[in-house]
């Protein structure tokens, strides 16, 4: 059974689109992205999923559970961590954490042990006595986690998991996700447009934009469907010239190839060519540039998709976020 299914879900408000025909399948201790531009429909997507909208066609299921007739018992297994649900102001964290761990009939020796080992991961242990109304962004994010993790969910749905958060504390939360899918085997949705925290913490990924799925699979499927091609990177001598084909980028005389079983050849031919190899190295393609080859229409020839990504921001794991615009 699947974790989490979708089968033909779509959302209307005011007689707009905002979630077209959406298939979807996560199975049990796995984690998915769906990943894309702010207004593709990732955070109505998991609002459904919660059972805080209901779908105007299609249908879609948690553990064989629907979320708009069988709420009480999805929340029994499903943990979600949402703009919409924060911790209680006037509690302190602790006791946040504890409360709903009474919401969910956990045993307090149970209830304790959990929230220690939560409160350790994520780095927060030190904020256990404070009201959550004071806790500084970064650790109401995490506390917010936390809290949907209490009673050891089985799924868990996120929305914008390192929005907030500096890289470091990012890399916490990455961290504990990546243990939760792999150690507890849960089931996890990361609604996201920041593609390299995606890609960084979830191993299948459904590209999004404007409500509609456009691509879906591990990210080499998704590599070939959208068309990028490998990189051949050399670093020369200074003043040498690469082999034929070969464009000097960011340092590198790169050139794109269709397999990694390419560059042997790529290599010992400019060593046969008498050139001074200081550095060899297969550059596979990011997920945010497969992505907008995606709404490039594809890069199916060699030079035909070059658009910069432009810098990357300083703190590169942090989300922008959709802000709940998103129906």
């Amino acid at each position: 059974m699947d974790a989490i299914a979708a089968f033909g879900l779509t959302k209307q408000y005011a007689g707009r689109t905002v979630l077209q025909g959406m298939n979807l399948q996560v199975k049990p201790g796995s984690a998915m992205a769906c990943a894309g531009k702010e207004g593709s429909g990732k955070t109505t997507l998991i609002r459904l999923l919660c059972g805080l909208c209901r779908p105007t066609a299609g249908d879609c299921s948690v553990l064989g559970l629907s979320p708009a007739f069988e709420m009480a018992k999805l929340h029994g297994v499903m943990g979600a961590v949402l703009e919409t649900a924060p911790l209680y102001g006037a509690m302190t964290l602790s006791e946040n954490l504890l409360f709903f761990a009474g919401l969910h009939g956990m045993d307090t020796n149970d209830a304790l042990e959990r929230s220690s080992f939560l409160l350790h991961r994520l780095d927060i242990w030190e904020y256990r006595d404070e009201k959550a109304a004071s806790l500084p962004t970064g650790v109401a994010r995490r506390a917010s986690l936390a809290r949907a993790l209490m009673h050891s969910p089985r799924v868990l749905l996120m929305d914008e998991a390192a929005r907030g958060l500096d890289p470091d504390t990012a890399e916490i939360v990455r961290e504990l996700l990546r243990y939760l899918v792999r150690e507890e085997g849960i089931a996890l949705l990361l609604g996201t447009r920041n593609m390299w925290y995606a890609e960084k913490v979830c191993d299948n990924f459904s590209l999004m934009l404007d409500g509609v799925l456009i691509a879906r699979g591990d990210k080499e499927i998704l590599r070939k469907g959208a068309g990028v091609r490998f990189r051949a990177a050399l670093r020369l001598a200074g003043g040498e010239e690469a082999p034929p084909g070969f464009r000097l980028q960011e340092g590198l005389w790169q050139k794109e190839i269709d397999s990694e079983k390419e560059m042997p050849a790529i290599i010992s031919g400019a060593v046969g060519q008498g050139k001074s190899l200081y550095e060899a190295k297969l550059l596979r393609p990011p997920l945010d540039e497969i992505y907008r080859a995606y709404l490039a229409g594809g890069r199916r020839r060699e030079g035909a998709y070059e658009q910069p990504a432009g810098p990357e921001p300083k703190d590169k794991p942090a989300e922008g976020g959709d802000g709940g615009k998103e129906a």
